[in-house]
């Protein structure tokens, strides 16, 4: 296992390369620093995902949209609409911080606070932004692994513009949206509602004795909406608010309540997530103090609410509530000690979250309460600037949360030109994750548990080269990171403690050729070793070898992909045919790799009018990216996208 993670690096380090073999070489993106920065001046692996172009390849919800950012790992547990856990830079799912314009989405009902991709479609976005990487001293806890950032639509030009997308497909699969968005004098507008429907597939494999063939479906539906009044020259007010209601079927996990205690798969027609609702909503205020200096404050909060039924009965509820302000001064200053585009960002944040939690632990009526709450402040100072060949950036952090005193978080990062298309960077960071409420307070809990740190060094380089008579023609790139992760919370006995420590070493190599204009090929390699090192095992759920290899194909109004994506051998719990699981500790084992093949061709009728269909696992292969829970069969999906105004 060293032995092919110093093959990946060494031939990694030989070919010095970009962390980011996409598009992207002029992207500004905000999720790295706060501030606006060209990819190209961040020392970390970022990835842009265009929310239009993956609407175009039948990409219509959060999580698939996620599959295409190579150091992101997405397992989804089952069909469109079912759970959905995000892995970033080999780090638990909980160790990668989720927001929605820069909004926390992070669940504190949760057992430990994570955040589910499943349900979010990505028609109100622009994009997603993913930073690889400890951002804890940018934006506090969980942000150990890494940062994905949901960025809304805003208004366009134009007083009215107009989207209209269908789609049917597999399993009785049905998607739409509308939205409008425009400018009126000084008020912008965007508003967007989506829906999903699905009869979906049975959630246990067929290999199971407990496979029934009944269909585990699901459906969900959001209004998004954001406006900005500019009421004077320096002075803009702005607002931002979704409500998101799903729901969705599910096969449930029971237990024998007699030696020797295993847990078995079910097929439950009556268990589903009857509710699974997020609203949010932030008001905000700007305002430009000079031509260098703005101020920003806001307030606003999220409250999340789900409940699980099985027997036509209540057996589980949670309620999540984040209530916050803040206020954040943005420094331009231009040049200053022969750096340029110096900018500086210092803020302060007060935050107070809650759960609610009653479980029955799969049978009604709810028989363990939970309810808690808990306040933080948090104070962060982010500055950055460039000479003519070095890109420097910074960030501290302190975070004081009622319960545990303050954490202090920091990371420093350095980009060097090399020439005009080769740079090198590094850099170090520290992170954190707060001790989650039910981890504190719930029956098993443990009140005085310490927060789970995390420290991170990586390394890379990036090229591009003019070549086939294209200017961007071959781009290679390389990334090298390593994370120690430690107090890190588990159940000792019977409560939770801080009992666990870590190692995470990942390898990245990406690649893409354009040999002809109409002709771009894509291919990556991610190396992961992320090791228990106080159980000297794996962690589970974490490919040793994932590859991704593409091809995108523009011949006038057609615009075609196909990509392979092959998951690799990993450590997870087991079960088997017989649907139980292992009977005596650890109850894990090794998961064979997968293999999915994805294929998309859309046609443009006209700027305004395009038609799409899309095959996901077009090679319908059987497998399951969870184990004991079934990924889905061959998916089609058809669909047209319909555009009016100036947009």
């Amino acid at each position: 296992m060293q032995s092919k993670f110093l093959t990946a690096l060494l031939a990694a380090s030989a070919l010095a390369a970009p962390a980011y073999a996409q598009d992207q070489h002029d992207d500004i993106v905000v999720t790295a620093t706060r501030v606006e920065t060209p990819i190209r001046d961040l020392p970390a692996d970022v990835t842009v995902i265009d929310a239009d172009v993956a609407l175009s390849r039948g990409q219509t919800t959060v999580a698939q949209a996620l599959e295409d950012a190579p150091g992101l790992g997405v397992i989804q547990g089952g069909g469109l609409g079912q759970q959905t856990s995000l892995f970033a830079g080999g780090a638990n799912s909980y160790h990668t911080l989720v927001l929605f314009d820069g909004l926390r989405l992070n669940d504190p009902s949760t057992p430990n606070s994570s955040f589910d991709a499943g349900q979010d479609q990505i028609n109100g976005l622009t994009r997603l932004e993913v930073v690889g990487g400890p951002m804890s001293a940018v934006f506090g806890s969980y942000a150990i692994g890494g940062v994905v950032n949901m960025i809304p639509r805003h208004g366009g030009d134009g007083a009215l513009n107009a989207r209209l997308d269908f789609a049917a497909g597999s399993f009785e699969t049905l998607n739409a949206a509308a939205g409008i968005d425009g400018t009126v004098g000084a008020f912008r507008y965007a508003i967007t509602g989506e829906a999903f429907t699905t009869d979906g597939f049975d959630l246990v494999p067929a290999r199971m004795v407990t496979h029934t063939g009944d269909k585990d479906g699901a459906e969900s539906s959001a209004i998004t909406g954001v406006f900005d009044l500019q009421l004077t020259p320096a002075f803009s007010l702005d607002l931002l608010a979704r409500r998101r209601q799903s729901s969705a079927d599910i096969d449930v996990f029971d237990y024998e309540f007699a030696p020797p205690y295993r847990e078995t798969r079910v097929d439950s027609p009556d268990a589903e997530v009857r509710q699974n609702d997020v609203t949010l909503a932030r008001l905000g205020a700007t305002w430009a103090l000079t031509n260098t200096l703005s101020a920003r404050a806001s307030v606003g909060g999220i409250d999340q609410n789900r409940v699980l039924d099985r027997f036509g009965a209540l057996t589980d509820s949670f309620d999540g509530e984040r209530r916050f302000a803040d206020l954040t001064l943005n420094w331009s200053a231009g040049d200053v000690a022969g750096f340029s585009d110096v900018a500086v960002v210092t803020g302060v944040a007060v935050e107070r979250e809650k759960a609610d939690i009653a479980q029955g632990f799969g049978y009604p009526p709810p028989f363990s309460f939970t309810r808690a709450d808990q306040a933080q402040t948090g104070a962060f100072l982010t500055a950055q600037g460039r000479t003519a060949a070095l890109s420097v950036t910074s960030a501290l952090r302190v975070d004081d949360f009622e319960g545990f005193g303050a954490q202090t978080t920091w990371r420093l990062g350095a980009s060097f030109d090399l020439n005009d298309r080769t740079r090198v960077y590094g850099s170090y960071g520290t992170s954190f994750r707060a001790p989650a409420l039910y981890e504190r307070f719930s029956s098993a809990g443990a009140p005085d548990l310490d927060p789970e740190r995390g420290k991170t060094w990586e390394i890379g380089a990036d090229t591009s080269l003019a070549a086939f008579g294209q200017d961007h023609g071959f781009e290679i790139s390389v990334l090298n990171r390593h994370t120690e992760l430690e107090d890190m919370i588990d159940f000792f006995g019977f409560t939770y403690a801080n009992i666990d420590e870590a190692e995470i070493n990942t390898a990245e190599l990406r690649a893409a050729i354009r040999p002809a204009s109409w002709l771009t090929l894509r291919g990556a390699y991610i190396y992961t070793d992320a090791q228990d090192t106080m159980a000297n095992t794996e962690l589970l759920r974490r490919p040793q070898d994932v590859w991704l290899v593409s091809a995108d194909i523009t011949q006038g109004n057609f615009i075609g992909r196909i990509s392979w994506r092959s998951i690799g051998g990993r450590q997870d719990f087991i079960y088997g045919d017989d649907s139980f699981g292992a009977a005596a500790p650890p109850y894990t084992g090794e998961v064979a790799q997968y293999d999915v093949v994805r294929a998309s061709l859309s046609f443009d009728f006209s700027p305004n009018v395009m038609a799409y269909v899309a095959a996901d696992n077009a090679l319908d292969e059987t497998y399951e990216a969870a184990n004991g829970v079934a990924s889905a069969p061959r998916t089609i999906t058809v669909g047209l996208r319909l555009r009016a105004g100036s947009n």
